[in-house]
């Protein structure tokens, strides 16, 4: 493939971009519709399924290459896409058949490429291994192999919507060989979905049969092609499966920029139930037999209302609402947990476990619902969105990005007012240790204000300010992650101040990409909460000051005051 000035462009973001291990290779998947639109059943759609499992000069060969590029090759042919396969090709014919199918996307609306093979990273580049490639040393992977980030290049100036999906091979013989690891988080770019078997840094879990597709491509071509689920959707159940049949050690990881909701199948429109001309006439000779008792049915709705529920099956717990999430428990098939409340726009679920941690779920995995949740006094807001990515439009010109990639950016919740004061709510508050943590909380809202005020007027690789898709502003402190966090992008650390779409603000520390620290949250009623916060809820001892003039000290865990 010939390099485009953009190639020239975009290895400016190399230098924020982490090393990672073993992974592999690149899928491209291409959609047209305005931006917020959902993507179906419209247009000619072309796919490109490339499988390199038998590598001569590397003495490596993998038959679950070939079932994983046939799993995919016919769940894309029931999505209506006219699927060409390369199987085992040299760098010419992988060039050629990368070619074609960019020739064959010009005159189509949605495209795909599958690829399952061998990859590595080295230094600031990422190599993808044809069949042929007999790399004896780092020298040799220009020549032997194709850079990752110009084949999503090249995608990308086609001018057409792309998901890019990898399925790696383990590499850990050839990561020896060339003295490299894995592949690094991509380049970002406008239209493209990038799907990682795995979160980036953290080497696929090695298989435990070799026959069929391994537990990444089985369950994304089973959930991809289900009617009426978007793609995003579909792959958190492929994040569950893929949890469980790893222990948790493994997870998927997206990075999307498509801008519009794919789905790949459009549902299916249910029939008009017909009127009986006659009605059923009673039988007078036997009693009706009692149907069989069955399983809970499990639930379909994205959209749940609080309660208890039953888990249908055995999933992770999960710490956020999104593909590549850091699992926080394994919860079993038959255990109760609470739904808190819904994230918007999907099919996560905020739940309690029986233990009383809190995390997320898909609503695939619950049953039946048992009863009403207890009530709650209050409500604060909940997750914010994620951190950003290097190349996203919401950060400031003028400013040189931190590091590449981005792990499935959670949506932010629907506006929310706070509550009135409960009844017997006073209006004095006594010393305690939660007036201390509110004197502690306005002290670091100086300190938050301080910062944005910094990132505002003199931006640089530590303070800026960053606006996010829905309307949300974050100006502050940030920082890069640690090695083995899982997230390839900068996080939010230190103090700083969040601006809700709706009005509200967060004043205060942050650690981890979350509000946890001391902080102020202020609601478009006027009220408040100041002192101490965990993973964007209140957590400790705090003062909520009511609308209505009314406070509420005490000991807070969320929505609940522990101490009443």
């Amino acid at each position: 493939m010939t390099p485009t000035a953009s190639h020239a462009t975009r290895r400016k973001t190399g230098g924020w971009r982490r090393r990672l291990e073993v992974t592999v290779l690149t899928a491209a998947l291409l959609a047209a519709l305005p931006f917020g639109g959902a993507l179906a059943d419209t247009g000619k759609r072309v796919a490109l399924v490339i499988d390199n499992g038998r590598y001569t000069a590397l003495d490596s060969r993998s038959d679950q290459a070939a079932a994983n590029a046939s799993a995919m090759a016919s769940a894309l042919r029931n999505a209506g896409f006219s699927v060409t396969r390369a199987d085992n090709v040299g760098r010419i014919a992988m060039e050629s058949a990368l070619e074609r199918f960019r020739e064959a996307l010009s005159g189509a609306d949605l495209g795909f490429v599958y690829y399952t093979g061998l990859a590595v990273g080295l230094g600031e580049r990422e190599f993808l291994l044809p069949a042929d490639a007999a790399p004896t040393g780092a020298e040799d992977l220009p020549r032997a192999a194709l850079d990752l980030d110009t084949v999503l290049s090249d995608l990308r100036d086609s001018g057409r919507k792309a998901v890019v999906v990898i399925d790696p091979g383990i590499a850990e013989a050839l990561a020896q060989r060339v003295g490299g690891g894995a592949l690094g988080t991509p380049i970002e770019a406008d239209g493209l979905f990038v799907v990682y078997a795995h979160r980036p840094g953290v080497p696929p879990v090695p298989p435990k049969s070799g026959k069929g597709p391994d537990p990444f491509t089985a369950a994304l071509a089973r959930e991809m092609v289900k009617p009426g689920v978007a793609f995003r959707d579909s792959l958190a159940e492929v994040a569950r499966a893929v949890a469980e049949r790893s222990d948790g050690r493994q997870l998927p990881w997206l990075q999307d920029r498509l801008g519009s909701n794919l789905v790949l199948v459009p549902a299916v429109a249910s029939a008009p139930a017909k009127t009986p001309t006659t009605p059923p006439a009673a039988s007078t000779t036997s009693p009706a037999k009692e149907p069989p008792a069955k399983e809970p049915p499990a639930v379909t709705t994205p959209s749940l209302p609080p309660g208890e529920y039953e888990m249908a099956k055995s999933s992770t717990l999960f710490d956020r609402p999104a593909v590549g999430a850091r699992g926080v428990a394994q919860l079993s098939a038959g255990s109760m947990v609470t739904v808190l409340e819904a994230v918007p726009e999907g099919s996560w679920l905020r739940v309690r476990d029986p233990a009383g941690r809190t995390g997320y779920l898909t609503a695939g995995v619950l049953a039946t619902r048992w009863a009403d949740p207890s009530p709650l006094a209050a409500r604060a807001r909940g997750p914010v969105e994620a951190g950003p990515s290097f190349g996203d439009p919401g950060i400031e010109q003028g400013m040189e990005p931190p590091a590449a990639g981005n792990s499935d950016p959670i949506r932010t919740e629907q506006p929310r007012s706070f509550p009135t004061a409960p009844p017997g709510t006073g209006f004095t508050v006594p010393d305690s240790p939660a007036v201390e943590a509110e004197q502690q909380a306005m002290r670091t809202l100086g300190d938050a204000r301080t910062a944005a005020d910094r990132a505002r007027s003199r931006p640089d690789s530590r303070y800026w300010s960053y606006g996010f898709a829905g309307g949300d502003r974050y100006e502050g402190t940030w920082a890069q992650p640690s090695s083995g966090s899982g997230l390839g992008r900068p996080i939010r650390q230190g103090a700083g101040v969040y601006h809700f779409a709706n009005g509200q603000t967060y004043e205060g520390e942050w650690s981890g990409d979350l509000m946890s620290g001391y902080g102020v949250m202020t609601f478009t009623d006027g009220s408040r909460f100041a002192g101490r916060f965990r993973d964007g809820q209140p957590d400790g001892p705090g003062v909520f000051h009511y609308a209505n003039g009314g406070q509420s000290a005490g000991l807070w865990r969320g929505s609940v005051r522990l101490d009443q």
